[in-house]
């Protein structure tokens, strides 16, 4: 009997060693984690303070031969060497740098601009493209009266679970999600295929055969925090056409922009007038949802209203991560200059600290 209670004790003293064991490897688990965590949002904030820097030199240049914010090949967008992998302390951190003035301005976009933005990522039915249009301008303004194809108040609250419309500017991309029409699909893309997404965003947008059901995702081309114009020395393709180029003057602006900086818009409007001629047709290339037929004059005028050829507002991402970790931490911020030539001053606009993480 004794050693019966002898072997009694040793084994519940083991289950409880064992237990206790398990319990001490958890934590300490966790408490490197919680490590790799905090050193991998240090090294993500790094990359953010030194993109910066980089937007801070890059404004230093003195004129006549200033550059500050307004090229495709500006430091600041093409310097790898500071901005990809780069070793800190016993990590790493990458970083890009988004021009936010060249894309089109969520807050101040037109009912043309868009119809033409959305109906080029892949939106080609015309009632869902009117929905979502006047959703979003009845999202903004002030009244609770809603347009022909939009919605206010009366339908968001009819929802399983309702909600008021906002009745003001939009503060981030993100919050299309709660406006009539808008799916995660037509907002982000949903190209499954990285080979399909590869091949689509590498073609102009008239070149590009988007299938039934096919969405390359309107978000990477607006933006909540530029000013009401676009920065057409970054502009892409697809924010060019939204502005009411017809294809043939988006590619004529494309080519000169990579035979050297512009430095002025009128260099653009005497390109586009060069072009048109006279016997330019709207923007019938262009499939599904289009304003119909417009002058170039008209065009051409709202040029200096909707376009510029500088830039203010940057959006910074930047992933750090501390080696042999699988945690990886992001940061989004966006940072906006509102110093003068020369005597640059960054304020921030937005700090956001990506919930995911890669394992």
């Amino acid at each position: 009997m004794a050693l019966m209670v002898v072997l009694w004790i040793l084994a519940f003293l083991g289950v409880i060693f064992t237990t206790f064991t398990f319990s001490m490897r958890t934590e300490l688990a966790a408490a490197g984690n919680f490590r790799e965590e905090a050193e991998g949002y240090h090294l993500a904030e790094a990359g953010i303070y030194q993109a910066a820097a980089e937007l801070i030199n890059a404004d230093r240049n003195a004129p006549p031969g200033s550059t500050g914010y307004d090229a495709l090949l500006e430091r600041w967008r093409t310097n790898p060497a500071v901005h990809q992998n780069v070793p800190l302390g016993r990590g790493n951190y990458w970083v890009t740098v988004t021009d936010e003035e060249s894309k089109i301005p969520l807050n101040g976009a037109t009912d043309p601009m868009l119809h033409r933005l959305f109906s080029n990522s892949g939106v080609r039915d015309e009632r869902l493209l009117s929905v979502i249009v006047d959703s979003i301008q009845d999202w903004r303004d002030p009244d609770n009266l809603h347009r022909a194809s939009g919605a206010e108040d009366n339908y968001y609250l009819s929802l399983p679970t309702p909600y008021r419309a906002k009745n003001a500017d939009f503060a981030v991309i993100d919050e299309l999600l709660l406006v009539k029409g808008m799916t995660p699909e037509i907002l982000y893309g949903n190209i499954a295929s990285p080979e399909r997404q590869k091949e689509l965003e590498s073609e102009l947008p008239w070149e590009r055969r988007l299938g039934p059901g096919e969405y390359l995702g309107v978000a990477r081309h607006l933006s909540a925090f530029g000013t009401r114009q676009v920065n057409v020395k970054t502009a892409s393709a697809e924010v060019l056409m939204a502005l009411g180029l017809t294809p043939v003057e988006t590619k004529a602006v494309l080519d000169r922009r990579a035979a050297g900086p512009l430095t002025n818009l009128g260099e653009i409007t005497n390109l586009l007038t060069s072009i048109s001629g006279g016997g330019r047709r709207g923007f019938e290339l262009v499939p599904a949802g289009q304003s119909g037929s417009a002058a170039p004059e008209r065009t051409l005028a709202s040029l200096p209203q909707v376009a510029t050829v500088t830039s203010r507002t940057f959006s910074i991402e930047s992933s750090g991560r501390v080696a042999g970790s699988r945690i990886t931490r992001r940061i989004v911020a966006v940072v906006r200059n509102d110093g003068t030539t020369g005597r640059p001053k960054l304020s921030i606009r937005l700090w956001n600290v990506d919930p995911r993480r890669e394992t």
